[in-house]
């Protein structure tokens, strides 16, 4: 049979739509045409499996009266035609219904795809659900399951692509009609059911099988992280905004199913491994588990993060006349929901983008309110900036928690998440926050604030050449880049003075050969004469001399007492040089130079 045919979608009258072959299709969104696929073929599949697609797991239906007595009258409509079930066909579907948790007529269509998984032109009837069956179809339906998501993951992807063919401009009207029929509501229904443990289509066996409810919670934590994927892509896509009531549901289960703690089918993994396999079993699973949340929770942050969309209230600020509407989460009510969400989070490293992410926005909000002609003191009065800033950056929050998201393996690429696409959205955080609460200029950082920025900006760009190479396009110009470029032209300031930070940020944004390139040039054009480094940064450098040439005892002891005092908060001055000889204490020191 030809690829078309062996995916043929399954026709039905029992009021659902239209069951596709899944994971079939999604190997054709991924290479049709090494799948011998034509245009019109793939155009076809998508018209007739888009409906099913759009209502994600929501449409796997629960068995119910009509469906059952659409089988029970032994006539289906499966694939364009016609069905006559024989009464052991009946009786199996019926039973593997029940079995399943799903609804009759989609039971049947899913097992007439698995029994001619066997590759023969006519496979066998079965005239009982016996245990091997059973197991098949459950494995089939799990792994159907878990396509249809890919499926709707896929269609996300190709629409990043930039590329005009016919491929991609089938896949966007695909996409947009999705959109539009509520793809949006089912991913958002989809993820809140999982990682609350509402997820209402459980097989009757994982009730009472150890082996099946494993299998079942290890399927749901895949569906979790893809359909995450998936509501990530949306947003990101840019065509879907997400609203405050959608942000402030997305929070509270996040919070409740990953960031707070694992998610609902995270225990259940662990409990029935250790019923199988014992104590290793048990600790394999906790293993996997352990990864698996890690993955979950970065996802969460970095959806919020997108959510809240920074970079539109830039976007805003920039170019006001551009926007014919208000940001849609600066709206008042936008606003006071979002708050409402996240009123109780604390400042620690797992929370700590979003509520950055968060303070980032309000302090953004005046100036974005601004440039839209609106009142510049456009906040609620419950809502207070400078208290959403202390508490993004109070405890193990602010960039410190910016800095452990980015080193989690998840965002390195690792487990299918598009790193390039996750670290955009952290890098305009990173520089929006930059700008929103006047960080630069660098010369009023002490050393290990601008340390730890570009610990940020390292971790952000690392194997990242399009972000670098998007930094540099558009470096000189005001927007997202330019506060990043301040960091830059600050760090340059510094040297010859202090040369590190200038040549980490530059390693940094230095990836690929373009963006090398273009750091090269950044190098070549360094001004002849440097700007005076703060006296922080020059502490030590010169130091003075006794009557034997060795550094005075007093004025090392006078510095050492500094540094502590430093290190706990305080300003005080430096200890001053004495008259005498000087001697420099670093490289690029000079007793020459003033003080």
């Amino acid at each position: 049979r030809g690829v078309a045919s062996a995916m043929a979608s399954t026709s039905i009258t029992s009021g659902s739509p239209v069951i596709p072959a899944a994971a079939a299709l999604y190997f054709s969104l991924e290479d049709a045409a090494s799948r011998g696929l034509s245009h019109d073929e793939l155009a076809k599949l998508l018209d007739e499996s888009a409906d099913f697609l759009c209502g994600c797991l929501g449409s796997y239906k629960a068995p119910n009266a009509r469906s059952k007595a659409e089988v029970e009258s032994g006539s289906v409509q499966y694939g364009g035609e016609k069905r006559s079930l024989n009464a052991s066909i009946r009786e199996v579907t019926i039973a593997a219904s029940k079995k399943l948790n799903l609804d009759e007529v989609q039971t049947y269509a899913l097992l007439r795809r698995c029994l001619a998984e066997d590759g023969s032109s006519a496979p066998a009837q079965p005239t009982s659900l016996d245990d091997d069956l059973a197991e098949r179809l459950t494995t089939y339906y799990f792994r159907e399951r878990l396509s249809v998501l890919k499926c709707v993951h896929a269609l996300l992807m190709h629409a990043q692509a930039v590329d005009d063919d016919q491929t991609t401009t089938l896949v966007s009207t695909t996409l947009e009609r999705m959109l539009n029929k509520g793809l949006e509501a089912n991913l958002v229904d989809g993820i809140c059911a999982h990682l609350l443990g509402e997820t209402p289509a459980r097989p009757e066996d994982a009730r009472k099988n150890p082996s099946v409810s494993k299998d079942w919670s290890e399927l749901a934590l895949e569906e979790t992280r893809v359909m995450l994927e998936c509501v990530f892509l949306m947003y990101y896509d840019r065509r879907t905004k997400c609203s405050s009531a959608t942000f402030a549901r997305l929070a509270r289960a996040f919070e409740r199913g990953a960031l707070g703690c694992a998610p609902a089918a995270a225990a259940e993994l662990v409990r029935f491994a250790q019923q199988m396999g014992g104590t290793s079993g048990a600790s394999l699973a906790i293993s996997t588990v352990r990864v698996t949340s890690e993955s979950l929770r970065a996802l969460c942050a970095v959806i919020l993060v997108e959510a809240l969309d920074l970079e539109g209230a830039v976007d805003r600020i920039q170019n006001p006349s551009a926007f014919e509407e208000a940001h849609a989460m600066l709206k008042e009510d936008a606003l006071l929901e979002a708050a409402e969400a996240l009123k109780s989070w604390p400042s620690d490293a797992t929370h700590g983008p979003v509520l950055l992410a968060w303070a980032t926005l309000l302090a953004l909000a005046p100036i974005c309110s601004s440039a839209n002609g609106t009142p510049a003191n456009a906040l609620p009065e419950s809502i207070d900036p400078a208290a959403a800033a202390a508490r993004a950056a109070a405890g193990d929050a602010g960039y410190g928690s910016l800095l452990s998201l980015l080193r989690l393996p998840q965002l390195k690429g690792v487990g299918g998440m598009n790193a390039t696409l996750h670290k955009s959205v952290l890098k305009n955080l990173l520089t929006s926050s930059l700008a929103a609460f006047d960080v630069l200029p660098v010369h009023k950082l002490r050393v290990e604030e601008l340390a730890s920025l570009l610990d940020v900006l390292e971790e952000l760009t690392a194997s990242q050449p399009a972000l670098c190479e998007q930094f540099w396009g558009g470096a000189r110009a005001d927007g997202l880049e330019a506060p990043l470029y301040a960091l830059l032209v600050g760090c340059r300031e510094r040297h010859p003075a202090d040369a590190t930070p200038l040549l980490r940020a530059l390693t940094a944004l230095a990836e690929g050969p373009r963006a090398a390139e273009c750091a090269l040039a950044f190098l070549q054009n360094l001004p002849s004469v440097a700007l005076p480094a703060p006296g922080e940064a020059t502490a030590g450098a010169v130091v003075p001399l006794d009557e034997d040439g060795a550094p005075r005892s007093e004025w090392v002891d006078a510095m050492a007492r500094w540094r502590e005092a430093r290190e706990a908060g305080g300003s005080a001055p430096r200890p001053p040089l004495p008259p005498g000889p000087v001697a420099a204490a670093a490289d690029l020191a000079s007793a020459h130079l003033p003080g």
